[in-house]
C-alpha cells in the first residue's frame, strides 16, 4: 500500500505483514498503519465536527480488536524500532477504538507491565501504559482508572521490599524494584490526569496513600524519590482528613530522627535518658529515610502548601530546624569528615556516605523552608526570624575553607588588602591546589540557604526593611551582629560560582524591591539631600540608609568580583547587575573614587579582546558581558543619583575613548549600546560644568564615532535609530563645539534617513530635537535644510499612519520657530501646501492630531505673520467648526484659544469680524443649547478680546454688559455674554474700569433671579471668574450675599466661590491667605447645612483652600471632625468630602498626614452616608497618595474595610401590588471593594491579603455589580497575589458557578447581553485562576472547571472568552 495513497487502507494487508519474519517488513507494516490510523482519527473528529463527508471509511469492531492484539503483539517485538512504533501506534489508536478495546489494551499492558518474567521488556510496556493514560479519551477516564489502579496498588505490595538488609545485586529484588517503579510512574500520571475526576481513583485514595508510604522505607534511593512524587501528586487530590494523615505520619517519623552535627548527638543522649524506647525506635530510622521523609514532606507542601493549617507548620518547622541548628554551622571545630555515633552509624553508614546524607538532609530541609515561605507566607511568620537566622548561618557553611570573616576592619589598611589581591588569584581555583575540596559538596547546602533567603526577600518584597534593620547574631555566642542585607554583602567572597551568583542576584532582588517600596512611600532611603535621620525618623517612617557604610561596601564587594582574575563571568555579570540596581538608590555608586574604580573595571571588560594578559589569566569576557557593562555606565550616567562632576572627571580620561571603539564593534547590540551611552555624554557635560576644552575635545570623538554609522546605510535597524538618536544628542547640545561642516553634514544625514520609509519616524524626532535646541540658540541654525525638511514633512502630513502624522506634526511645529528673519529666501508657497494640509487635519474625531495641527498653524502664524491670509482661508474655517464641537477641551481648547489670538496679534482677521464668526456659530444646529460649546465660544471671544488693543477692551466689556439682558427670551445669547464677561474678568482687573465692576455685579445678582436655570449657572461661573481678576469688589459683596441667603440663592452664591477659589489656584503665584479669614466663618457656618447640595459646594471649596492653604484649613476641618453636635452627621459628611476633594487636588501629603488618623476616624460613623463618604475618602487616598494611609492601614482602616465589605442592609418597600428590596449597604460594598482594588495596585503591602480572601469569597456571591467588581479583582490578583488566591480558590466555587450557569429567562436585548457578559466575566474568572501553578490542588474548583470545560452550553462562551 502506497503511504502517500488518500484511498481507504487495507487493514487485513497490513495486519498479514505485522507477522512477517522480516523485521523490516513489520516496521512498514506498522508506520503504515499508524498512519492509517491517523486518518481515520481525522476523518472520525471531521465528522464529529460536521465537516467531513458520510463516506468517510470506519473500522468495524473485529477489525478493531485484530488491530489491538498485533499492535500489543508488537510491543514484545525483537527490534527496538519496532516496539518504538507500535508505542506510538498505540496512542494514536486508544483515540479511534471503542471502550471495550481500551479497557483490554489495558489489561493487557498492565499484567504485561507486572509479569516478572517479562523484565526485558518492561520499559516498553511502562511506556505504552504511560501513553494509554496519557492519551485516552477523558469519558473513559473513570474506566480507565478503575482497571488499572487496584492493580497497580497490588503490584507495588506484592513488590514491596523494605528490608535494608537486602543485596542490591539480588535479581529478583531488582525485578521487584522495577515493577514498583514503573507501578509508581504510572499511578503518577494516573492521577495527574484523573486524579480530581475518577470516581473510581477517588475510592482508592487510602490505599494510594498506604502503597506509597510504604515505599518511603524502600532500601533503593529511586523508589523512595519516585514514591515521594507521587505522594506529592497525590495530596493534591486528597481529602483534607486524608491530608492531615499524610502529614501527621511523615511528621511522626521525620520526629523520631534526634538530627545532625553535635546538636544531633545532644538530643540523641537526652532522648536516651529520658525514654528508652524512642531512642530504639529512633534506631530503626535511617538517616536515608529521614532524608526521604524530608525530601517527601517538602514535595506536599511545595503542591499543597495552602492546605496546611498552623499547627502543621508549627510542627513541621521545629523538627525541620532540628537538622539545619545554626550552632552546628558555627562550630568551629566542626568537621564534616567526623564519623558520627547516632543514627547513620546505627545503620551502618560509611562516613563518607553518612556526611553526604548530612548534607543532602539540609538541602531538603531548606528546600521546604523555601517552599512554605513562598506557598503559605502568612503560617510561616511567626517562625520566620528562626529560618532566616537558620539560613543566614549555614550560607556560610563552608567547613572546608576559612574566609577570616571578624577580620573585617582590618581591610582597612592598604597593604593587608594588597596580599589579599594577591591570594585572590587562588581564591577560585579549581586546580590541583585544591583538589583535596575536588568531592566537598557543602556548596549544596549553602545554596539551599541561600534559596531560602531569596524566598525570604520574594515573600516581603512590598515592605522589606526589617531585611535592613532587623539584626541577628553573626555566630552563636557572639557580640556581633548583622542584618540579612549586611550578611549577603559580606557573602559575596563565597568561592563557589553557584552559591555566589546566587548570594549576588538575592541581594540585587533585595535592593530592587527596596527602591520599589521607597517610590511606594512604604519606606525612606535615606540621602544626602533629604531630612537628617531624626527629621524622618520622627515623621514615623522606616528608614533605610544606604550612605554610610551599606554602598561602599557593595561597591568594593562588587568590585572584587569584576577584578577577580579567575571569577566567572556568571559572577561578573551579577555584580554588574547589582551595581545597575544600586544606581536606582539614593547616592548611587558613591563618591568621585569608587566612580572610577568602577569605570576602571568596565574598561578592563571592554579592552578584553584587545589584552592578551587579560586573555591568557582569565575567563573568556563574552560580548554579552561587554553588553552589560555599557548598560551599567549608561544607567550610571542617566540616573540622575550622582554628582554629574564626578562622573564626567572619571568617565572622560577612563572610558570615552574605548565607548567610542565599542561603536565600530560587529554584534549590533553593543553597537546600539554603545551609541546610547554617547547619547547620554552631552547632557552629562552640561550639567557637569565643562570647560570649553573639554566640550570641544569630546565633541569631535562623539561626532568621529557616531558619523561614521549614520552614514552608512546596510546596518541593522536597531543601530540606525541609536545613531541618529546619539547625533540629535550631540548636534543639540554640544553644536558650539562643532564646525559648520560637520553640522551641516550631520544636517544632511538626517534629511537622508528622513526620505527613507524605515528611519523616518526616528529622523523626524532627532529633527525635533535639534529644532527644539535651534530655538534657544543663536550659532544653531538649520537654513540650510529648513525648506527641504518643511517639504518633506509636508508629504508625510498626507499619510495614512497615524503616528507618522503625530510626528511629522510635531516636527513641524518645532521647526518652523526657527524660522531666520524675512529676509530668507523662503519658498512661500510651501506655507500654502503645509498651512492646506493643516487645515485638513483639524477636526474633532481626533483631537490630539486636531491640537498638535493647531498648535503647527499658530507657530508658522507667529514665525511668518505674512502667512496670515493663508491661515484665514486654510485654517480658519476648520477651525470655527470646531469650536462648536461638543467634544472640544483640554490641549485642544488651549490650541485654538492660542490660535485665534495670534491671529487678532498679527492681523490676519480684525476683532469685529472674528467676533461676529464665533457669535454666528451659536447659530448652528447641532450646537444650539449645549452649555459646552457656549462655554467654548464664551472662551474664544474672550480670548480675541483680551489680545485687542487695550483701548478697545473697555469698549467692548461695556458692550457685553449692554447685551446681558437676564429676561431675554435669547437664553443662549444671554448664557454667552454672562460667561464672556466672566472669562474677560477672570484675567484684567474691571475695578480699573469705570462702572464697569459694579454694573457687572448687578446684573450678576439680577441673574441669579432668573426663570431659566441655565442662565442662573452660567451668572454663578461669571461672577466666580470675574472675582479672581478684582478681588475687592467682587467676593466682599459675594460674602456679604451669602449671610442672608438661602435655598437655591445660597447654593448658586456657594458655587461662585468654588469658581473663584479653583480658578485662584490656576493663577500663577496666587496668595490667597489675606482672605482665608473672611472665607472661613460662612464655610463653617454651612457645614451643617440641610441642603446636600450647599454642603456638597461648600466641602469643594473647603478642599480647594486645603490644597491653597493648608495650615490654616486642616486645623480647622480636624475640629469640624471632632466636634459633637446636633449637626454632626451634616458637619462629618461635609468634612469627608472636603478631605477627599483637598488629596483629589494634590494637596501636599506632608501637610495632611498628620491628620488623617483623625479623618479615618469617620469610618466609625454610625450614619451610612458619612461611611459612604469616609471609604471615598479612603479610596482617593489610596489612588492620589497611598503614603497617607499605609502607616495606619492594618490598624484603622482594614477592620472597617473587613466589616463594611460584607454588610448588608436589605429592607422591603411595600409598592401595592408587589414588594421592593432595597439593599442600603450595596453603596459601601462597592465603595469598599473599590479601596481594596486600588490597594492591589498602589500599596499592596498594607493589605492582609488571606483575611481579605474570605471577604473576597462573599463579593463573588454578591449582586452583580458587586461580582462583577470582585472578578477585575480575582485578574488582578492573579498576576500579583497568585498562592492566596489558590489556597481559597475553593471558596470561590459555589459564587463562580451559580454566576456561569444564570438563567436568560425571558430576557432580550441589551438586558440578554447584559446575563451574557455576566456569564463571561465569570468564565474569564475560571480560566485566569485555572492556569495558577498549583491550582490544581485545589480539588473542587478543578472539578468546577472540569465540568464547564465539558458543558456545551457554555462552550461558545468559553470560545469567545479565549479568542478575546
Amino acid at each position: 500500500m502506497s503511504r502517500g495513497s488518500n484511498s481507504a487502507p487495507n487493514y487485513n494487508d497490513l495486519l498479514k505483514k505485522t507477522e512477517h519474519y522480516d523485521k523490516d517488513e513489520r516496521y512498514m507494516a506498522i508506520s503504515d498503519l499508524c498512519e492509517a490510523l491517523k486518518r481515520n482519527a481525522a476523518h472520525a473528529s471531521a465528522e464529529n465536527n460536521a465537516a467531513a463527508s458520510s463516506s468517510s471509511p470506519q473500522i468495524d469492531s473485529q477489525t478493531e480488536r485484530r488491530i489491538c492484539s498485533a499492535v500489543l503483539s508488537l510491543l514484545d517485538d525483537s527490534s527496538n524500532d519496532v516496539q518504538t512504533v507500535a508505542v506510538k501506534t498505540l496512542g494514536v489508536l486508544l483515540m479511534t477504538v471503542q471502550e471495550e478495546q481500551v479497557t483490554e489494551i489495558a489489561d493487557r499492558i498492565c499484567g504485561l507491565m507486572l509479569d516478572p518474567s517479562k523484565s526485558a521488556l518492561r520499559d516498553v510496556y511502562a511506556i505504552g501504559l504511560k501513553t494509554l493514560v496519557e492519551t485516552v479519551p477523558d469519558e473513559m477516564g473513570n474506566t480507565v482508572s478503575h482497571r488499572l489502579s487496584s492493580r497497580l496498588v497490588n503490584g507495588i505490595h506484592t513488590n514491596s521490599n523494605t528490608s535494608p538488609s537486602s543485596s542490591p545485586s539480588s535479581g529478583d529484588d531488582k525485578n521487584s524494584e522495577e515493577i514498583v517503579l514503573a507501578c509508581l510512574n504510572v499511578l503518577t500520571d494516573l492521577l495527574t490526569r484523573f486524579g480530581s475526576t475518577s470516581n473510581s481513583i477517588k475510592m482508592q485514595h487510602e490505599p494510594l496513600l498506604n502503597a506509597t508510604l510504604s515505599q518511603l522505607a524502600s532500601p533503593r534511593p529511586i523508589v523512595r524519590k519516585r514514591a515521594g512524587t507521587t505522594i506529592g501528586v497525590l495530596a493534591t487530590v486528597i481529602s483534607d482528613t486524608l491530608l492531615h494523615r499524610l502529614v501527621e505520619r511523615l511528621l511522626d517519623q521525620i520526629d523520631l530522627a534526634s538530627g545532625l552535627g553535635k546538636s544531633g548527638k545532644k538530643r540523641a543522649r537526652i532522648a536516651h535518658k529520658t525514654d528508652g524506647s524512642k531512642s530504639l525506635a529512633s534506631s530503626d530510622l535511617r538517616a536515608a529515610d529521614t532524608r526521604s521523609l524530608i525530601r517527601t514532606m517538602c514535595t506536599v507542601s511545595g503542591t499543597v502548601g495552602h492546605r496546611l493549617n498552623q499547627g502543621h507548620i508549627d510542627r513541621i518547622v521545629p523538627i525541620f530546624l532540628r537538622f539545619c541548628d545554626p550552632a552546628d554551622a558555627d562550630d568551629e571545630d566542626y568537621d564534616s569528615d567526623e564519623p558520627m555515633d547516632s543514627d547513620d552509624v546505627m545503620a551502618g553508614m560509611g562516613e563518607e556516605a553518612a556526611a553526604a546524607m548530612q548534607i543532602e538532609l539540609r538541602e531538603s530541609c531548606f528546600a521546604g523552608f523555601e517552599s512554605f515561605v513562598l506557598r503559605c507566607p502568612a503560617l510561616i511568620r511567626p517562625h520566620l526570624d528562626q529560618i532566616v537566622y537558620s539560613a543566614l548561618a549555614y550560607m556560610r557553611f563552608d567547613p572546608n575553607y576559612t574566609y577570616d570573616d571578624d577580620d573585617d576592619d582590618a581591610e582597612d589598611n592598604d597593604e593587608e588588602e594588597e596580599e589579599m589581591e594577591e591570594e585572590e588569584e587562588d581564591e577560585y581555583s579549581t586546580e590541583d591546589d585544591m583538589s583535596d575540596e575536588d568531592d566537598d559538596n557543602n556548596w549544596k547546602v549553602r545554596r539551599s540557604a541561600i534559596r531560602t533567603l531569596t524566598a525570604v526577600v520574594e515573600a516581603t518584597k512590598h515592605d522589606p526593611s526589617k531585611l535592613w534593620i532587623d539584626e541577628f547574631a553573626w555566630r552563636q555566642n557572639s557580640e556581633k551582629k548583622t542584618t540579612v542585607a549586611g550578611a549577603l554583602v559580606n557573602r559575596f567572597k563565597e568561592r563557589e560560582e553557584n552559591c555566589r551568583v546566587d548570594i549576588i542576584e538575592c541581594f540585587t532582588r533585595l535592593l530592587s524591591y527596596t527602591v520599589s517600596a521607597s517610590s511606594a512611600g512604604v519606606l525612606v532611603l535615606a540621602s544626602c539631600t533629604s531630612m537628617d535621620d531624626d527629621a524622618l525618623a520622627a515623621s514615623g517612617a522606616v528608614v533605610v540608609d544606604l550612605r554610610s557604610n551599606v554602598s561602599s561596601a557593595i561597591v568594593k564587594a562588587t568590585e572584587k568580583q569584576l577584578s577577580a582574575k579567575k571569577g566567572g563571568e556568571r559572577s561578573k555579570s551579577s555584580a554588574i547587575a547589582l551595581l545597575s540596581t544600586l544606581c536606582l538608590a539614593p547616592g548611587g555608586i558613591g563618591s568621585s573614587e569608587q566612580i572610577s574604580s568602577v569605570f576602571r573595571h568596565v574598561k578592563t571588560i571592554l579592552n578584553a579582546d584587545d589584552d592578551a594578559n587579560t586573555r591568557r589569566h582569565s575567563a573568556v569576557n563574552s560580548k554579552s558581558l561587554k553588553l552589560e557593562a555599557l548598560c551599567l555606565v549608561r544607567i550610571m550616567l542617566s540616573c540622575k543619583k550622582h554628582d554629574a562632576a564626578d562622573i564626567k572627571n572619571a568617565l572622560l580620561p577612563i572610558l570615552l575613548s574605548d565607548i567610542c571603539k565599542c561603536v565600530q564593534e560587529d554584534w549590533y547590540k553593543v553597537i546600539s549600546e554603545a551609541l546610547r551611552v554617547l547619547m547620554e555624554i552631552p547632557g552629562l557635560l552640561v550639567l557637569g560644568s565643562a570647560t570649553k576644552a573639554e566640550k570641544d575635545e569630546v565633541a569631535t570623538s562623539l561626532y568621529d564615532a557616531i558619523e561614521p554609522r549614520l552614514s552608512e546605510h546596510d546596518l541593522d535597524q536597531e543601530i540606525k535609530e541609536c545613531a541618529l538618536s546619539a547625533s540629535a544628542s550631540l548636534v543639540s547640545i554640544l553644536h558650539a563645539s562643532l564646525t559648520p561642516d560637520q553640522k551641516n553634514k550631520i544636517l544632511s544625514l538626517l534629511l537622508e534617513r528622513l526620505k527613507n520609509d524605515t528611519t523616518r519616524i526616528a529622523a523626524i524626532k532627532t529633527l525635533s530635537r535639534v529644532g527644539k535646541a535651534a530655538k534657544s540658540s543663536e550659532d544653531l541654525e538649520l537654513t540650510s535644510v529648513m525648506n527641504e525638511a518643511l517639504e518633506q514633512l509636508a508629504l508625510l502630513l498626507r499619510q495614512q499612519s497615524r503616528s507618522l502624522k503625530q510626528s511629522a506634526l510635531e516636527c513641524i511645529d518645532t521647526l518652523v520657530i526657527c524660522l531666520p528673519g524675512s529676509d530668507f529666501d523662503m519658498d512661500e508657497g510651501l506655507f500654502d501646501s503645509v498651512l492646506k494640509d493643516l487645515g485638513e487635519i483639524i477636526s474633532d474625531t481626533d483631537l490630539h492630531l486636531c491640537h498638535l495641527s493647531l498648535s503647527a498653524s499658530n507657530s508658522i502664524l507667529k514665525a511668518r505673520p505674512s502667512t496670515g491670509a493663508l491661515v484665514k482661508s486654510h485654517v480658519l474655517p476648520a477651525s470655527l467648526d470646531l469650536s462648536k464641537s461638543t467634544l472640544l477641551q483640554d490641549p485642544a481648547l488651549a490650541s485654538l484659544l492660542n490660535l485665534l489670538e495670534q491671529m487678532i496679534a498679527s492681523g490676519a482677521i480684525g476683532f469685529d469680524e472674528l467676533q461676529k464668526l464665533l457669535e454666528g456659530q451659536m447659530a448652528g444646529g447641532g450646537s444650539k443649547g449645549s452649555k459646552q460649546v457656549i462655554s467654548n465660544l464664551a472662551q474664544c471671544i474672550a480670548a480675541i478680546a483680551l489680545a485687542s488693543p487695550a483701548a478697545n477692551q473697555e469698549k467692548f466689556i461695556k458692550s457685553t454688559i449692554s447685551a446681558i439682558k437676564p429676561s431675554s427670551a435669547d437664553v443662549e445669547a444671554t448664557q454667552l455674554n454672562l460667561l464672556v464677561s466672566g472669562n474677560f474678568g477672570r484675567k484684567v482687573d474691571l475695578s480699573k474700569m469705570k462702572g464697569v465692576a459694579e454694573n457687572m455685579q448687578k446684573i450678576y445678582f439680577e441673574s441669579f433671579d432668573s426663570s431659566n436655570e441655565d442662565i442662573k449657572h452660567a451668572a454663578a461661573l461669571a461672577l466666580g471668574r470675574a472675582s479672581v481678576g478684582a478681588i475687592d469688589p467682587f467676593l466682599p459683596a459675594l460674602l456679604s450675599a451669602l449671610e442672608g441667603s438661602s435655598g437655591k440663592k445660597q447654593y448658586l452664591l456657594f458655587s461662585s466661590l468654588r469658581e473663584f477659589i479653583h480658578c485662584y489656584r490656576q493663577t500663577e503665584g496666587s496668595d490667597l491667605s489675606s482672605s482665608v479669614p473672611m472665607l472661613l466663618p460662612p464655610l463653617e457656618m454651612n457645614c451643617g447645612n440641610d441642603e446636600e447640595g450647599v454642603r456638597a459646594m461648600v466641602a469643594e471649596c473647603l478642599g480647594a483652600l486645603a490644597c491653597l492653604e493648608p495650615k490654616a484649613i486642616l486645623p480647622v476641618l480636624k475640629k469640624l471632625a471632632t466636634d459633637d453636635t446636633d449637626m454632626k452627621v451634616h458637619i462629618h459628611w461635609t468634612v469627608g468630602n472636603a478631605v477627599k476633594f483637598a488629596i483629589g487636588g494634590q494637596i501636599n501629603p506632608t501637610e495632611l498626614a498628620p491628620f488623617m488618623p483623625t479623618f479615618i476616624e469617620l469610618l466609625k460613623e454610625d450614619d451610612l452616608a458619612v461611611k459612604n463618604v469616609a471609604l471615598l475618602m479612603v479610596y482617593s487616598a489610596v489612588h492620589h497618595a497611598p503614603q497617607l494611609v499605609v502607616g495606619i492601614m492594618r490598624e484603622q482602616i482594614l477592620p472597617q474595610l473587613y466589616e463594611l465589605a460584607q454588610l448588608n442592609m436589605e429592607r422591603k418597600i411595600d409598592l401595592g401590588p408587589f414588594k421592593h428590596t432595597v439593599d442600603d449597604a450595596l453603596p459601601l460594598r462597592k465603595a469598599a471593594l473599590s479601596v481594596f482594588s486600588t490597594c492591589l495596585d498602589k500599596c499592596p503591602s498594607s493589605l492582609d491579603i488571606p483575611a481579605f480572601m474570605p471577604v473576597l469569597a462573599k463579593a463573588l456571591a454578591d449582586v452583580e455589580d458587586i461580582q462583577l467588581q470582585s472578578h477585575q479583582i480575582v485578574h488582578t490578583m492573579c498576576a500579583r497575589h497568585p498562592i492566596p488566591l489558590v489556597a481559597a480558590a475553593d471558596s470561590f466555587v459555589k459564587a463562580l458557578e451559580k454566576t456561569v450557569n444564570k438563567k436568560k429567562g425571558q430576557k432580550t436585548g441589551t438586558e440578554l447581553e447584559r446575563v451574557y457578559e455576566w456569564i463571561k466575566s465569570g468564565l474569564r474568572v475560571m480560566l485566569a485562576m485555572s492556569k495558577l501553578d498549583g491550582i490544581a490542588g485545589a480539588r473542587e474548583f478543578m472539578d468546577f472547571a472540569d465540568r464547564i470545560r465539558k458543558s456545551k452550553p457554555h462552550a461558545p462562551f468559553l470560545a469567545a472568552v479565549e479568542n478575546e
